[in-house]
């Protein structure tokens, strides 16, 4: 099942640490299409193991992270405007 996963997390020394931290995780396992949007094709049996990955790479009290699954007719209806192509290799973000 495919999941969109989004992340707000604060630009500070930390923060900045943390966001490569989870990016990477969820660039191993997912697809980037924009700089804090993944998408996952997971089987929902794998998602709290995920859920929980994520957990462990954010500060609760300062991070941001939403999962939203997308059932297969909803994947159909996703509106893409502007550049189709994901996002490819390890973007250098200066905040």
């Amino acid at each position: 099942m495919l999941h969109l996963v989004s992340y707000d997390i604060p630009s500070t020394k930390s923060g900045d640490r943390r966001r490569a931290k989870l990016a990477k995780y969820l660039e191993g396992i997912g697809l980037r299409v924009q700089m804090s949007v993944f998408e996952l094709d997971i089987d929902p049996q794998k998602l709290g193991s995920v859920i929980a990955a994520v957990a462990e790479r954010i500060d609760e009290a300062e991070d941001s992270v939403r999962v939203y699954p997308l059932c297969g007719t909803c994947t159909l209806k996703v509106h893409r405007i502007g550049r189709e192509a994901p996002l490819e290799g390890d973007p250098v973000m200066i905040w």
